[in-house]
């Protein structure tokens, strides 16, 4: 396959509207940017992991060009724009905001990823890799037209609104909770940053002093326990341990959990690292996990009882119709729909008509 035929597929699949976005896509080789074993896979569809942390889940990619393609569209950028990225990954992104921006400023946290990134973009002039923390971004060159996260984040630093200029767009992948994660696009006005388009992602976490509480935590096994709040994580390993009691799980569809996942603070997953998630509630004493056609109680029934009342009464969500507002500082009176409380700022999640 070619660049080309990449952009063919995610034309088929609904996912490639824009044609500048289309014409970068077929201009730039994605084999070039994923490592040399896997560049059989450059032009498939899916997520290339390209590092991983200690307990083997995945810190550094090449994201799915389907993610990729829906985020550029995303940041309706124009020639003249000046973008910064933070999370530079293997490059390949970065090269085709050089395509379609005229400056391009990316940062990585990682000294060797930043430099592998630096060593690919070399014949691309307009991108400059820097090696940082990307929660503080690039100041010398702000005031930016777009900024791209390509890491996910469950908050949202003070600095990117900072260097935003007015009515910039920032684009990332933002954290809501454990299976809810959603592409936002937000426009800033004055310090309010207001969400305008919504799509559904997944993404590895932010890392650095402000990676958030969230997390996965071995379990044991070879399963980890996904967690908004990684502190809750001891009592729920002992649980895990456990000997199960199981039963045949009723229907769930995943738009319906996601809405049950917004409405209780207290949701995990499950997983192997593989890619799929188990999904469940807990609660100090009790956890229930849904694995394919068995629902797996361990401890008290309560976490059940929780899950099996909430998938009866939740409507399915239309992640597309959320709408997404951060304020910082003292935020407005909560209006109806969710609202989360992070250290740099207040999201407060709507559905739109």
């Amino acid at each position: 396959m070619a660049p080309r035929d990449l952009v063919r597929l995610l034309i088929d699949k609904g996912v490639l509207t824009d044609d500048r976005v289309a014409g970068a896509m077929a201009e730039v080789p994605r084999e070039l940017f994923v490592p040399e074993d896997r560049r059989d896979e450059a032009y498939a569809d899916k997520v290339l992991v390209t590092k991983w942390d200690e307990a083997g889940v995945a810190i550094s990619s090449a994201s799915q060009p389907a993610i990729v393609a829906i985020m550029l569209e995303q940041l309706r950028l124009e020639r003249g724009h000046s973008v910064l990225e933070i999370g530079a990954g293997t490059g390949y992104n970065a090269a085709l905001l050089g395509r379609l921006a005229e400056r391009v400023i990316t940062v990585d946290i990682d000294e060797d990823v930043a430099h592998a990134a630096r060593d690919r973009l070399v014949g691309v002039p307009n991108v400059e890799v820097r090696t940082g923390d990307g929660w503080l971004g690039a100041p010398d060159h702000a005031p930016y037209d777009r900024i791209e996260l390509t890491i996910g984040t469950s908050d949202i630093s003070a600095s990117w609104r900072d260097q935003l200029a007015e009515g910039g767009l920032l684009v990332l992948p933002l954290w809501l909770r454990v299976g809810v994660q959603v592409s936002v696009a937000f426009r800033r006005d004055g310090d309010v940053l207001r969400g305008e388009s919504v799509r559904d992602c997944g993404f590895q976490r932010l890392r650095g002093a402000h990676s958030g509480p969230e997390g996965f935590i071995a379990v044991g096994g070879g399963d980890f326990v996904v967690l908004d709040d990684a502190s809750h994580a001891a009592p729920l390993r002992e649980l895990l341990r456990r000997a199960p009691r199981e039963e045949r799980s009723p229907v769930v569809d995943p738009a319906v959990f996601a809405r049950l996942a917004l409405d209780e603070p207290r949701t995990l997953a499950v997983s192997d690292l593989s890619g799929g998630l188990r999904p469940g509630l807990y609660d100090p004493e009790s956890v229930v996990v849904i694995d394919n056609e068995r629902m797996l109680t361990y401890g008290s029934p309560t976490a059940r009882d929780r899950l099996i009342y909430g998938l009866s009464t939740a409507r399915p969500l239309d992640r597309s119709r959320l709408r997404v507002t951060a304020t910082f500082g003292a935020p407005p009176p909560p209006s109806q729909g969710w609202r989360f409380v992070r250290p740099s700022c207040v999201v407060d999640v709507s559905e739109g008509p």
